[in-house]
């Protein structure tokens, strides 16, 4: 409802030179379209042209109202990358569009760069001010972390980008999936803690890495596997190379990933978002049953969560909420009155559905309560007899530092409340969170398959184990959790590090190649 958003999502494509089965430039616009619900505040690509060199577009808006012409105006290419933004650190302009480009013999007045470096950027560095604090300044063009990680790449002496690479990754703090073009080269590179989701698809011998599996099923390309954290892929006329730069103890996927950032549709760590959705529903239902009348989700992302919910509690399904397709933030309110009324410029109700009616509403999250607190009032104003709301999340009660715009800890509705009290606040009739342990058993209730074949979704204790005491099986399941998610914003020990200690380290930066005069 009041929805978090991820940073940013990021597609790269390597075509042999001379290979004209596709155009890139179009391909690229189909991904990042793919990709829009990662990112909507601006779109940018970067390829090589006929000579190598990297000429870049970027701009503010939708992929389709950047990309107009599918990316046409960029030169012909056999690679190139992509990227969608939603900002988190740094300002919502121009400036920090993605992807970034940088080279030390500046731009040329065709736009195209030489010797230059493009990259872009998913996540969050927690040490990224401290960073930017110590590179040269007048190269700095914007506010982000992606800027820093291109320049950092650029500057730290070394041969080649790789030599570089290995010097610089060792300092990055936090959350980061990159494409990076360099040396006639696409890279793909994911954090040794896997914070972000990236994966490899190919079509034929052309390779694809994108941050979610729906990009590849959008551009017709065929799922190879994850890129692993701490992993670097190059890919090159000789075909791809893989290295494992950097390993963490242990691997931290963002949870949100599976409970409301990924799309429904993708694959995410070897499990199909939309069926963990689901179970986190069933889960949901066993923690919080409810007599009701109507199960209703609050559209869309809600939607497999509450059909779970269902079909575990028996209770009807129904689409009694129905969210306008055309809203938007940017709708002219003209006076006070709409301005108050704006949840129901943004949904419709369902009248002969909800009055009357005892019904259990299924939200992925709760984050501030305001959104859910109008939205409450409206079906109030429908004349519904009860309102159960249901969290597929547990209660979010401390920042994100890695790349999720969860607010100050103050505005967190959850944050020194009781369940009753927010609630109360809210004004339901009763209020369920899905435990942590609800969320551990639920994600692990979904097979990982290896393959993108034969998913299917179990329930514990269905393998004819014998019965273990349910305290065992809780911990079992925060085990679990902790051991392949992130999940500090709900409970700071989930934290892969403690960011703010990361924050405060100040690592000296490698040895710098001095740039050249501008």
């Amino acid at each position: 409802m009041e929805r978090l958003r991820d940073a940013c999502g990021i597609v790269g494509i390597y075509a042999r030179p001379g290979d004209e089965s596709i155009d890139v430039r179009q391909y690229l616009t189909l991904a990042l379209t793919a990709l829009q619900h990662r990112g909507q505040e601006s779109a940018g690509m970067a390829v090589y042209d006929r000579r190598g060199r990297i000429a870049h577009r970027v701009g503010m808006g939708k992929v389709r109202e950047v990309f107009t012409d599918m990316g046409q105006g960029l030169p012909a290419t056999h690679c190139g990358i992509g990227h969608v933004r939603y900002s988190t650190t740094g300002s919502s302009c121009v400036e920090n569009a993605g992807p970034f480009v940088v080279g030390e013999n500046g731009e040329d007045p065709d736009g195209a760069h030489p010797g230059a470096i493009a990259v872009a950027h998913n996540g969050n560095l927690v040490n990224g001010p401290a960073l930017r604090a110590r590179l040269p300044q007048h190269l700095l063009s914007s506010t982000t972390d992606s800027e820093a990680i291109a320049l950092l790449l650029l500057l730290t002496e070394g041969a080649t980008l790789r030599e570089r690479m290995l010097t610089a990754f060792p300092l990055l703090k936090g959350a980061y999936s990159l494409v990076i073009l360099a040396e006639g080269k696409l890279y793909a590179v994911r954090d040794p803690w896997g914070m972000r989701p990236l994966c490899l698809g190919r079509i034929g011998a052309i390779w694809i890495a994108a941050s979610e599996s729906c990009a590849l099923d959008r551009i017709g390309a065929t799922f190879v596997r994850n890129v692993e954290p701490g992993e670097l892929i190059t890919i090159d006329e000789q075909g791809l190379h893989s290295e494992i730069l950097v390993q963490a103890p242990r691997q931290t996927l963002c949870v949100f990933e599976y409970i409301y950032f990924s799309d429904a549709t993708s694959y995410v760590n070897n499990r199909y978002v939309y069926l963990v959705r689901e179970a986190l529903g069933r889960e949901l239902a066993r923690e919080h049953p409810v007599e009701a009348d109507l199960v209703v989700p609050v559209p869309d992302s809600s939607i497999p969560a509450a059909l779970g919910y269902a079909a575990a509690s028996g209770i009807p399904y129904g689409q009694a909420i129905i969210k306008n397709r055309y809203s938007d933030r940017t709708f002219i309110k003209p006076d006070q009155r709409l301005r108050q009324m704006e949840v129901d410029l943004k949904f419709n109700f369902v009248r002969p559905k909800v009055e009357g009616q005892r019904l259990v509403i299924v939200d992925d999250s709760i984050v501030r309560g305001n959104t859910m607190k109008r939205l409450v009032a409206a079906l109030r104003h429908q004349g519904v007899r009860e309102i159960h709301l249901r969290s597929s999340a547990p209660p979010l009660r401390h920042p994100c530092y890695f790349g999720i715009d969860i607010p100050h800890e103050s505005e967190l509705v959850a944050a020194g409340r009781s369940i009753q009290e927010v609630a109360d606040y809210i004004g339901v009739d009763s209020l369920g969170y899905l435990s942590i342990p609800g969320l551990g058993r639920a994600i692990a209730s979904v097979r990982r398959v290896s393959g993108r074949t034969a998913p299917a979704a179990t329930q514990p204790g269905e393998r004819g184990a014998e019965p273990v005491e349910e305290s065992e099986m809780t911990a079992f399941y925060e085990e679990l959790l902790h051991r392949e998610f992130c999940y500090g914003c709900m409970r700071r020990q989930g934290w892969p590090f403690d960011p703010v200690v990361a924050a405060d380290e100040s690592s000296p930066l490698p040895l710098m190649r001095q740039p050249s005069p501008s």
